[in-house]
């Protein structure tokens, strides 16, 4: 961690009208001590730390620009600056910079849950270029389960502490330790009477602030429909493995018509879709449907921007570089996955995935 005491010195000093040689003469070095303290070539020795900041009148602290934990206003800086890295350097890079970024605030549960949620988020881009994805997906939940669990017990917010515990349970469930997620969802508190958000939007309306009441309800839908779309996505599950296939289709076509209605993404549902055909034995459906699965992939941006439902309540739009790597992550599920064995020996299946991947990159 780079220490700036260099310029703070060179800032009080001027402050209070001293020059090297004076300042110098206060604490007992030399002027050229303090102009290397001043030009970053050397740091004082920490012995010096009380008297030099006595003479500049300010704490020790401030002399060293130390804060037990960043504002509010510095941790927004600090995750926008960790996602550039992410999004234009890469994963490992964006890996480092988090790592880094801890240490210099090892006790801020906030920037703990922070970073696990970095981690989640571009999980995509880390396992796009793992040589065993498998370990690597493991091994980086689990860290995010730590990060988590150290931000739930250090953080004072609770409404960040449930965020981490929900995020734990979902780590939890990855990594296949269901005992302990269940231990967790238990300790859940019970649902409240009122939703805050449902109240904020009533009010609003009362008010007549119908601007900030669109985007309220927009927000709120937003949420419902990914819990539906969810929903179904289970029931789809469920039924498939239930050999219930009319069940199946029936839960399937009801997610299919809210895809279509919200006008969101087409691939989830092509592969919900495809999934079923080869359950059932369908190879023509399946290849079919694999060859739209693809299309509807490349096609996708998760951008809600101009959705007319959901326009204005999107926080983070995907860059084109998480898309990228999103599609070799499909490209490389589609060549390794079990789901998908029953399909390689198939013709149909290879050509599929080259054309695939030609389009993504001439590279994977």
């Amino acid at each position: 961690m780079e220490l700036f005491i260099g310029t703070t010195i060179l800032t009080a000093r001027h402050a209070k009208g001293l020059t090297q040689e004076s300042l110098a003469s206060l604490v007992g070095v030399s002027a050229a001590a303090v102009s290397k303290w001043e030009t970053g070539a050397s740091y004082p020795d920490i012995t010096l730390l009380p008297p030099l900041a006595r003479a500049l009148g300010m704490t020790v602290d401030a002399l060293l620009n130390f804060h037990p934990a960043p504002s509010p206003e510095e941790l927004l800086a600090i995750t926008q600056r960790l996602r550039a890295i992410f999004d234009e350097q890469g994963f490992d890079a964006g890996q480092q910079a988090t790592e880094e970024t801890l240490h210099e605030y090892p006790s801020c549960g906030t920037l703990k849950i922070s970073a696990g949620g970095l981690y989640f988020h571009y999980l995509a881009s880390a396992l796009a270029h793992a040589d065993d994805p498998e370990q690597r997906g493991e091994a980086l939940i689990a860290r995010c389960l730590a990060l988590f669990e150290q931000g739930e017990q250090q953080s004072e917010e609770a409404g960040e502490k449930l965020g981490a515990k929900l995020m734990r349970i979902n780590a939890l469930t990855i990594l296949g330790r269901y005992d302990e997620a269940e231990t967790l969802i238990d300790s859940l508190p019970t649902q409240p009477l009122a939703n805050a958000d449902v109240l904020r939007l009533n009010l609003r309306l009362a008010q007549n602030r119908l601007d900030e009441a669109e985007q309220l309800a927009r927000k709120r839908l937003l949420t419902h429909v990914h819990e539906t779309l969810g929903a179904l996505m289970n029931l789809i599950t469920v039924a498939r493995r239930q050999k219930e296939f009319p069940a199946a289709h029936r839960y399937l076509n009801a997610y299919r018509a809210v895809d279509e209605l919200f006008e969101l993404d087409r691939s989830n549902g092509l592969l919900l879709g495809l999934m079923l055909a080869q359950d059932e034995g369908d190879t023509d459906r399946t290849f079919d449907l694999l060859d739209a699965y693809i299309d509807a992939r490349l096609s996708y941006t998760l951008n809600y921007q101009k959705n007319p439902f959901f326009a204005g309540v999107q926080t983070h739009v995907p860059t084109k570089n998480e898309i990228i790597e999103t599609h070799r992550l499909t490209l490389r599920s589609l060549e390794e996955d079990a789901q998908y064995a029953p399909m390689r020996e198939d013709p149909r299946f290879r050509a599929a995935l080259d054309r695939f991947r030609s389009l993504i990159s001439p590279k994977v």
